[in-house]
């Protein structure tokens, strides 16, 4: 994932999982008719608890991953969250949390190595202690790095134990009313044991679903089996440590003892009852195999084994030979298909050329259109050409005569004449700058007037 990064994806079509007889689906909270559906697979919801249990004074989250999706029967939008991944190299603190550039690098490694075929549909966060709603900062980042119209938002609260859903509507978040747990038709019990964890509800004691022990209950017995001990000013302090460590050894072993002993119960149990089911339907496919092989015998064979074993033998050969002909006529379909498919290839060829072919015929189309005015221009200019040549033909004997030689002469002399008149006239002009340029020069320069002193020694004298 990149920063600021906007492609919207097109929804993978597939049916609705609570409408797929392959799944088990139960309803967590109260799903409006209007709400986005949200499918939430068992796996990343267990995920998701322990991982909020796991710290209860900050805040937590992580992203989930798996298919924006479209029911192609009715046309209705919904997200399926089949995986989650943990953020690492986060900031957070009791009342926030921030994905930083080192967390977006290792969810992207950790999703192209484990779930490359998934997309991220949304994120996870928890408030622990403060309710389910998106802050500011939450709604921040669900508008920067999660804007495609169906990835969701999923808070929880540990504490609390409450979580919700949140959706786009437009260009708001809203929170849906409830959402879907899914998980494959034999994980329906424990299933419906997570449901009931998720929505605070007891526990029945008959139930058998499931037999590992709950996220809540495990983060209990971790705190327990974490928590310090106090120190005595006595002097036995030492033992009675010793032995809380060991009651709460024994504790543990005997929860786990119980828990096993349950879960061993419910799993011979539920064996039992598939065993019963199993014999049951195995008795009847025997009993309607053993009516359908007697019928079959009468109609085929009567009391005549021969007659039957010789009649399964031919079907058997007519079956070998109709495999023959479907694997010869695969091969020949195969064959057209690359033929059919090389043919297209070459089509393709045939157009791009007939494309060049039509262009150049355009071209040459326009070049014929101006070949046609040139061949006008060119007619004219010879019909000009002969014209000009039967005149030079009609005035060729007056050229050749006596007084056309006369004239021709006269006209060379007018043409010396001329070429003497240019040639005077040009040394007419240099002699009349070389005359200026020496009467300038013969002028001579004019005297210096006297000064005062001078005259006044003229008067004196």
């Amino acid at each position: 994932m990149i920063f600021g990064e906007v492609r919207h994806r097109e929804p993978t079509r597939m049916k609705r999982p609570d409408r797929d007889p392959r799944f088990a689906c139960v309803a967590c909270g109260t799903p409006q008719a209007d709400d986005l559906p949200i499918f939430l697979d068992l796996e990343p919801a267990d995920q998701i608890e322990r991982h909020a249990l796991s710290d209860t004074t900050v805040e937590l989250g992580g992203i989930l991953l798996g298919k924006e999706c479209v029911d192609p029967t009715t046309g209705e939008h919904f997200a399926w969250i089949s995986r989650s991944i943990e953020a690492k190299h986060y900031a957070n603190t009791r009342a926030s949390f921030t994905y930083t550039h080192d967390s977006w690098e290792e969810i992207t490694r950790e999703r192209e190595r484990l779930h490359p075929d998934l997309d991220v549909v949304g994120w996870y966060h928890t408030h622990p202690d403060f309710g389910i709603f998106l802050s500011h900062h939450d709604l921040f980042i669900h508008q920067n790095f999660f804007s495609q119209p169906l990835q969701v938002a999923y808070v929880v609260d540990p504490i609390q134990r409450t979580r919700g859903f949140f959706r786009w509507s437009g260009d708001k978040m809203v929170q849906v009313g409830g959402f879907h747990l899914r998980a494959p038709r034999s994980q329906r019990p424990a299933l419906v044991r997570m449901a009931d964890e998720l929505e605070d509800l007891p526990r029945d004691p008959g139930s058998t679903g499931g037999g590992s022990l709950s996220p809540r209950l495990e983060a209990e017995l971790i705190k327990m089996l974490n928590r310090p001990a106090h120190s005595s000013s006595g002097g036995n302090s030492s033992t009675t440590a010793f032995l809380g460590f060991l009651g709460g050894l024994l504790i543990a072993a005997m929860l786990a003892a119980a828990l096993g002993l349950a879960f061993l119960s419910a799993r011979l149990g539920n064996q039992a009852e598939t065993l019963a089911a199993l014999k049951q339907r195995v008795e009847e496919d025997s009993a309607g195999r053993r009516l359908a092989l007697d019928a079959l015998l009468e109609k085929i064979g009567g009391d005549d084994p021969a007659r039957f074993v010789e009649r399964y033998e031919q079907a058997a050969r007519d079956r070998d030979d109709a495999k023959r002909r479907f694997a010869a006529e695969q091969s020949i379909s195969e064959t057209l298909a690359m033929r059919n498919k090389e043919l297209e290839t070459r089509a393709e060829s045939l157009a791009a050329d007939l494309e060049t072919a039509r262009d150049k015929l355009e071209k040459l189309e326009a070049e014929a259109k101006k070949a046609v005015a040139l061949q006008e221009r060119f007619d004219e200019l010879e019909q000009t050409a002969a014209e000009q040549e039967r005149q030079l033909e009609a005035q060729r004997p007056i050229v050749e005569s006596v007084e056309g030689k006369q004239a021709e002469a006269l006209v060379s002399s007018l043409n010396l004449h001329r070429l003497a008149a240019y040639a005077g006239a040009l040394l007419s002009a240099l002699l009349a700058l070389a005359a200026a340029f020496l009467y300038y020069r013969a002028i001579p320069a004019s005297e210096p007037v006297p000064s005062e002193p001078g005259r006044r020694r003229d008067s004196q004298a």
